[in-house]
């Protein structure tokens, strides 16, 4: 592939045009996404062909499925030899100018069009509106009964694995109040003689859960299985609390209390509308620990559900997850990608989260018959079950 630059003369109507192709393609590219890549190629000094594909792959592509889709359009609308939609071919201008983003629609005549209202040089105007955008709002799909089912269970394992309040049965305990039944059995192997209290106590049976539930673009296609997740595990746990994000963080425990789950899927699709664009997990975290300061504490369970594509520093991410591990019980990572083969944690946010998570599980593993790896609280960052 050439790496000449992109002339600036048609670089704002062309720009336009290829965000319209990708959505005739089926790639959802929002408003913010176009106005981004708009500003991204405004500060690029001396823009080439393939720093045009890399800036585009990284802005307007939120999973790796997109990534590659993506590409083969910016192959297919800015290949060599197309004429038609006004794509640079050898020999012709290579000066990058500045870029100006329109909704006029798109012409078959390469050749710019000139209007009294072009803004002046060095004004960068962004588009605000086009008919072919994605509408507002999140779609959540609902699952089947039987998987909602698996996943239930998966919970209840959970659950019981990260259990720090108590239930309703006793067991035998160091200190607690003494339970006479046992102590005269035992009494009975020492003629009669009570030697010794037998003590219980209730058992830990409950677990108190904050979720932190990403939905931000890249998380798109894994929305119904994960928000059936999440159903499941608010449903187990009374005091459990959900708080959605992407570029900042909201709570929506009462829209998943109040509901069943078809109307629930609902209620949550139409409250996180601002959802679907980037992610900023590190700052998201900052905000849930200063607007939310007393939710965690030394019971709590944390349970982070995102694949680690974070658009800010991830140091930042290190320093939040940090601090939340400290006052927490628990912090468990869950990431959809975590079970399929060859899946390595390469992801800067994945790089900077492990060191303070205790567990990284995948969806497979709520829905797998086999119990869940054991826990380590003294050694943070567990790997992969196998």
């Amino acid at each position: 592939m050439s790496t000449r630059p992109l002339p600036g003369d048609h670089l704002h109507r062309r720009l336009v045009e290829f965000i319209v192709f990708l959505r005739e393609r089926g790639v959802p590219v929002g408003i913010g996404a176009e106005v981004e890549l708009g500003r991204a190629l405004e500060i690029l000094p001396g823009l080439s062909r393939a720093d045009y594909r890399h800036a585009s792959e990284t802005i307007l592509a939120k999973s790796p499925a997109e990534v590659a889709e993506v590409r083969r359009a910016f192959e297919l609308f800015f290949s060599p030899g197309e004429t038609q939609r006004g794509i640079p071919t050898p020999g012709r201008s290579t000066v990058a100018g500045p870029i100006r983003m329109s909704t006029e629609k798109r012409r078959p005549d390469p050749t710019p069009v000139e209007t009294d209202s072009e803004p002046p040089a060095g004004v960068t105007s962004f588009g605000v509106y086009s008919p072919q955008a994605p509408a507002a709002g999140h779609v959540l799909s609902p699952v089947g009964s039987r998987e909602r089912l698996s996943l239930r269970r998966g919970a209840r394992r959970f659950r019981r694995r990260a259990a720090t309040l108590p239930g309703r049965r006793f067991a035998r305990a160091r200190r607690g109040p003494v339970d006479f039944p046992e102590t005269l059995r035992r009494s009975l192997a020492k003629g009669g003689e009570w030697i010794e209290l037998s003590r219980h106590g209730l058992r830990n049976r409950r677990a108190e859960l904050v979720i932190l539930w990403d939905v931000s673009g890249s998380m798109r296609e894994h929305d119904a299985l994960l928000f059936a997740l999440v159903y499941a595990l608010v449903r187990l746990s009374r005091s459990a609390r959900v708080f959605a994000f992407s570029t900042r963080i909201e709570e929506i425990t009462e829209e998943i209390r109040r509901h069943g789950y078809e109307r629930a899927t609902t209620a949550v699709a139409s409250r996180i509308v601002g959802a679907g664009g980037g992610t900023q997990i590190g700052s998201c975290l900052h905000q849930f620990l200063e607007m939310y300061p007393s939710t965690i504490g030394d019971r709590t369970t944390v349970v982070v559900i995102s694949d680690g594509w974070d658009r800010a520093e991830s140091t930042v991410l290190g320093e939040e997850l940090h601090r939340i591990r400290r006052r927490s019980h628990l912090v468990v990572w869950v990431s959809p990608y975590a079970r399929r083969p060859g899946f390595e944690p390469k992801t800067a946010g994945l790089v900077a989260a492990l060191p303070h998570t205790d567990l990284l599980l995948g969806p497979e593993d709520f829905r797998s018959p086999y119990p869940l790896p054991p826990i380590d609280r003294g050694v943070p960052g567990t790997p992969v079950p196998a």
